[in-house]
């Protein structure tokens, strides 16, 4: 839709033909609220000659009429393409063949302008697609190891009962045998206390008959000496009396 303001136009007095013209009026164009910049850029059109409505004009009114309307341009914006307007008038001014060319690289550059967006958003999805699978393989990974870990506890937290357990009877088991060795401990140092206590009786006895041993061997000593002497005196008795038997 084509949304360009027409001028509005205003008859003057008459005035003599070797007055000077007068200056160009500028009219400003209305503003519409509803117009978007891009839409004005896309559709506006050069000022165009000044076509009165009505009879046709003497040469006095010619010369009057020599007074023109100059409509101000919009200012265009600076990230709108100047090319734009050039290729409404082209399409305006040339024939359907250059029509269909304008239309067909405007059709191509709105399509490569779209297509870039759409090229973009779908590296996007498929490098959040990409980091979302990555995220849930960590999450996956982590939420395993961590079921292992619960499981594992479990276990340790069971064998560290049962090695309380056993921690306990061992040291039950342990006082026990402290408590026995305790017990033998003493038995046997009395016991030892008694052997030595008889001992000593029978250390005490076996010197004393040591001490009688000697003694008798002593005596038998001395027998036998006495047994030698009497020998001795009974050969001389017997060889005396040889003697004097032969004499």
């Amino acid at each position: 839709s084509r949304s360009c303001v027409l001028p509005r136009f205003s008859r003057q007095a008459a005035r003599p033909s070797s007055a000077r013209p007068a200056p160009p009026r500028v009219k400003r164009q209305e503003s519409h609220t509803d117009v978007t910049p891009t839409e004005r850029l896309s559709s506006a059109k050069t000022p165009a000659p000044v076509i009165m409505d009505g009879k046709a004009l003497s040469e006095d009114e010619e010369d009057e009429d020599e007074q023109f309307l100059v409509e101000e341009a919009v200012p265009l914006p600076s990230d709108v393409p100047v090319t734009e307007p050039a290729r409404e008038l082209d399409r305006e001014n040339h024939g359907g063949l250059v029509k269909k060319i304008l239309e067909t690289q405007k059709n191509y550059e709105s399509s490569q302008s779209s297509c870039k967006p759409a090229e973009k958003s779908l590296v996007s999805e498929a490098a959040l697609n990409k980091e979302r699978e990555a995220v849930k393989n960590e999450v996956k990974r982590l939420s395993s190891f961590i079921q292992g870990v619960c499981s594992r506890s479990q276990m340790l937290g069971k064998i560290v009962d049962y090695i309380q357990e056993d921690v306990d009877a061992v040291q039950t088991e342990l006082h026990t045998w402290r408590r026995e060795n305790r017990e033998h401990a003493q038995a046997l140092l009395q016991e030892q206390r008694a052997t030595d206590q008889t001992l000593e009786t029978l250390k005490a006895s076996l010197t004393e008959l040591e001490q009688q041993i000697k003694d008798q061997q002593d005596k038998i000593c001395a027998v036998k000496s006495n047994i030698m002497k009497n020998e001795e005196k009974i050969q001389k008795i017997v060889t005396g009396i040889r003697f004097s038997s032969r004499s």
